[in-house]
């Protein structure tokens, strides 16, 4: 979804309040763009957690039998404290 509304930023914008948005929002967003930008730089972000999609997180913290639920913020400190 992240990667939609960034692609589609000018529609998304034009047709949806975001006033409202959950405050996790904006972090998602920026990781989202951020992950893009590497890609049409040609730089592989990899491993470089910070830049994992949620499921790609959860499905990290599931392979180490750990708690898969939270916040992004939450998922990260997780598979730092653990890795």
């Amino acid at each position: 979804v992240m990667e939609f509304i960034v692609d589609h930023g000018d529609n998304v914008l034009e047709n949806v309040s975001l006033k409202d948005a959950p405050g996790g929002l904006l972090a998602d967003l920026l990781v989202a763009m951020a992950r893009g930008k590497k890609k049409y730089a040609g730089v592989e972000s990899g491993d470089d957690i910070n830049f994992l999609r949620i499921s790609d997180l959860r499905k990290k913290l599931h392979e180490k039998g750990l708690d898969i639920d939270g916040s992004r913020e939450t998922l990260i400190a997780t598979l730092k404290g653990n890795a």
